[in-house]
């Protein structure tokens, strides 16, 4: 035999074309997963300049903090020497948002231990001490939407 049947050619054609198909869709979930671990790592940096930001108004003057409404979410702006709170949406890189919310922090009357507010023990609000949540949502190319959060405690430090 000298030549090649056509079923010999078809099963070649089969296994080189099962292969590359094989090589593609590996190819494509690599990438997907690669660009969900920068969003991810993104995130995270997001908040924690989120952090950053609040403890920068605090550092400025506790008024800054103690003046937003406890419980809704404000976004930041940084207009290149500062930054602010504001109610209007704000976008980063097209991708993320970033929002930051105060609650009340409550002490425990006995040891002065931060409390949950519907802890059973007596509890007062501490109005030098506020909690801060920093959210990052983002939309992906495969949902569910992502979403990162960062909570930390601030406190009048300077007044």
């Amino acid at each position: 035999m000298k030549g090649f049947s056509l079923v010999e050619i078809l099963v070649a054609v089969a296994v080189l074309l099962v292969s590359f198909v094989s090589v593609l869709t590996a190819f494509h979930l690599a990438v997907r997963q690669g660009r969900g671990t920068l969003e991810q790592m993104q995130a995270v940096a997001l908040a924690e300049e989120g952090v950053e930001a609040v403890s920068a108004l605090r550092d400025v003057a506790w008024n800054n903090l103690a003046s937003l409404t406890l419980g809704v979410p404000y976004d930041l702006s940084f207009n290149g020497a500062q930054w602010a709170t504001t109610l209007s949406p704000q976008t980063i890189d097209g991708v993320f948002r970033r929002t930051v919310t105060l609650e009340e922090v409550y002490r425990r009357d006995v040891d002065k231990d931060i409390v949950a507010s519907t802890s059973p023990d007596a509890k007062t609000v501490d109005t030098g001490t506020k909690k801060l949540i920093v959210r990052i949502a983002w939309a992906t190319t495969t949902p569910p939407p992502k979403e990162r959060v960062l909570e930390a405690y601030l406190t009048n430090l300077f007044e």
